[in-house]
This record gives structure tokens, C-alpha cells and sequence, in this order.
């Protein structure tokens, strides 16, 4: 191999290196921004997610397929879990925006990440009884019982985002 070639390939070696930190570290090289209430560093959506909302993806295509909850809910039932998915999933994203514009404090940025994270907890409670073959009778009243949980959680979460 002449000095070239390997000048060329160190070149690219270095700049794929270079672009697979930057992808890994994207969210440490963004500036941090001074805040009423102090120093934060901008918030991810993904991270937020991630984070606070993990079963986020599969409740959506769950609920998105109509064929786990389908046959177990009243079309008013789907229709609110639905609406509260997609109300809840609009709130992340503005619950980030404020908290990256320092509109909200930290302490309600954790708060908010606290209500997401039982509004988590409720859809793997609610994925877990829907594919129940067999359900008991109290199973099926559970159902309907952790749906309505579920909704009235997210219209609170947006009701309180009004308020801030």
C-alpha cells in the first residue's frame, strides 16, 4: 500500500469514527442552557421516551391494530384509549419543547416524566390482560377499570399542561 492509500484510508476510518460518537454523544454535544432555575442540559424526545415511557411503541401498534383490545373493549372504550394515546403522545412532545425553553421548571419536568411513567405502567398492565384467552370475570371488569385509569391519567396530564 503507497502513503496515499493509507493517508485516504485513515482519512475515512477517522470520519466514520468521528460520525459514530457524534451519533452516540449527539445529546452530550448540544449546549446547555441557563434557566431560572438553573443550568439544564436540552432534553431528547427519544430520551424522554425512552425513559419515561418505554412501552409507548407497542401500546401505539397495539391499540393502532384494534387486535389484542378489539374484541375485548365497547368502540367508546377504544375510542378513548385512542384519543388518550395520541393526546399523551402530543404532550411529550410539548413537554420537552417547554422544558428546552425553560417555560416549565425541572421539577415539573420531573413530575411530568413521573405521570408518563404510570401512564407506562398502566398500558404493560393493559397489554398484559388483553390477550388473555380465557379471561375470569374479574379480569374483565379489570380491563375496562385500568382503560378508564388510563384515560382520565392522560386528560389530567393535558389538563395540567394548560395550567402550567
Amino acid at each position: 500500500m503507497n502513503n496515499n492509500t493509507k493517508i485516504v484510508a485513515l482519512i475515512i476510518v477517522g470520519a466514520a469514527l468521528m460520525a459514530i460518537l457524534a451519533f452516540y454523544f449527539k445529546d452530550n454535544l448540544a449546549p446547555a442552557v441557563q434557566c431560572a432555575d438553573g443550568m439544564r442540559n436540552p432534553a431528547n424526545i427519544n430520551n424522554f421516551t425512552t425513559k419515561y415511557w418505554a412501552n409507548s411503541a407497542a401500546f401505539e401498534a397495539s391499540i393502532a391494530a384494534k387486535g389484542k383490545l378489539f374484541e375485548k373493549l365497547n368502540p367508546t372504550q377504544l375510542k378513548a384509549v385512542t384519543d388518550a394515546l395520541q393526546q399523551a403522545k402530543k404532550f411529550r412532545e410539548v413537554v420537552v419543547a417547554r422544558s428546552n425553553s425553560c417555560a416549565i421548571t425541572k421539577l415539573q419536568y420531573t413530575k411530568f416524566g413521573s405521570r408518563f411513567q404510570q401512564l407506562d405502567n398502566l398500558s404493560r398492565q393493559i397489554d398484559s390482560q388483553a390477550p388473555a384467552p380465557n379471561p375470569t370475570d374479574k379480569d374483565k371488569a379489570e380491563l375496562p377499570r385500568l382503560i378508564d385509569e388510563y384515560v382520565t391519567l392522560s386528560q389530567q396530564l393535558a389538563k395540567n399542561s394548560n395550567n402550567q
